[in-house]
Order: structure tokens, then sequence, then C-alpha cells
């Protein structure tokens, strides 16, 4: 019985870990997207890295069901911010201070580059990069792509090749903006 029992307390680590996922095995599946496109910044390289490399079940797009826009000052005390963040962790939001206007997609495993983001029946092309850590595009107030986003419904990104990869409710989106634009520019 002793034995019995010094041999569970003794395998019992062992099973759990083994039960856990290697760390390295996000890492090899973003090499193996990696290996199998043509290139860090190709649309399938990214649709691979979100799709398989995530963490979450193989899917071909997420879908973002994101809760209801806000607005305020950022925990930084000098942005003023309008979005939404969504369960799963990513966020669409627009930031601003008197000097500069941008929007940023938080959390988000896609690398900088050109993407097509979809409103409605109009594609506008956006060139994100990663110059503030999250992907993000400068935009000033009343430019087209922000209105598109204050007067549409849902917004779906594309890679260039057409595959989507996440999309975001913007019910609310244009009050919250006009918050955010209002405590920049006071208009």
């Amino acid at each position: 019985m002793r034995l019995t029992l010094l041999l569970i307390c003794l395998f019992t680590p062992l099973a759990v870990a083994a039960q856990e996922e290697d760390p390295m095995d996000v890492q090899r599946c973003v090499w193996r997207c990696l290996a199998d496109s043509s290139g860090p910044a190709s649309a399938e390289y990214n649709q691979c890295v979100v799709s398989l490399c995530s963490g979450e079940p193989a899917a071909p797009r997420h879908s973002v069901a994101a809760p209801a826009w806000r607005a305020g000052l950022a925990s930084d005390g000098v942005h003023r911010f309008a979005g939404a963040d969504a369960e799963q962790g990513y966020g669409f939001y627009y930031f601003c201070t008197p000097q500069a206007s941008f929007f940023a997609l938080t959390a988000l495993p896609m690398a900088a580059g050109q993407y097509r983001f979809v409103i409605g029946d109009v594609a506008y092309l956006v060139p994100l990069d990663r110059s503030r850590g999250d992907l993000s595009v400068n935009i000033p107030p009343g430019d087209a792509f922000m209105q598109g986003v204050q007067e549409g419904s849902w917004l779906r990104v594309e890679a260039l090749n057409g595959a989507s990869l996440v999309q975001f409710s913007l019910s609310g989106a244009g009050e919250s903006i006009n918050s955010a634009v209002q405590g920049c520019f006071g208009r």
C-alpha cells in the first residue's frame, strides 16, 4: 500500500507535466507558417499564424463581438480614446491628442503591412505599422475611413488576398469617437 502511494506521488507530477503544452510549440508553428509562405509580410503567413498558432482552435477567422464602445481619458493621462475590448482580448480603438490622431488594433497577432478594412460595401486599404507597439495607422479627424467607422455597423479586417481575419462591431462607435474628438480638438 505504501509503495503504491509512493509511486502515485512520484508519477503524478510527470503526468501533469506531460499534459501541459510545450511553450516551443507556438514558436514551431510560427516557423512552419514562415516556411510555408513567401515571408513575414505575406498575407498567407499572417493568416496561418492567426488561424493556427494563436492557441485557440483553428478557424478561418476570428469573429469578435465587441461590447459597447466607450470613450474617455487613457491611462497615460494624455490621450483621449474611443473603442471597445472584446472577450478574446482584441480591441479596436481610436486615440487622439491635440497633435495626433490614430486608430489601433490591439493584441492581434498580425504583422505590420497593408490590410483591407471593409465597412458595409466599402473597402479601405489601410497600411498598419507597429511604431506604437500595437498595429496602428495615423488618421486625421474627418478622414473618409474615420467617417466610415463612425457611420458603419460592422468592420471586417481582411488580408489582401481576401481572407477575413477579424470583425468588430461598430455599434456606438460614432458617439464615442465624437466624444474623443471633442475632447482633443474641441469639434
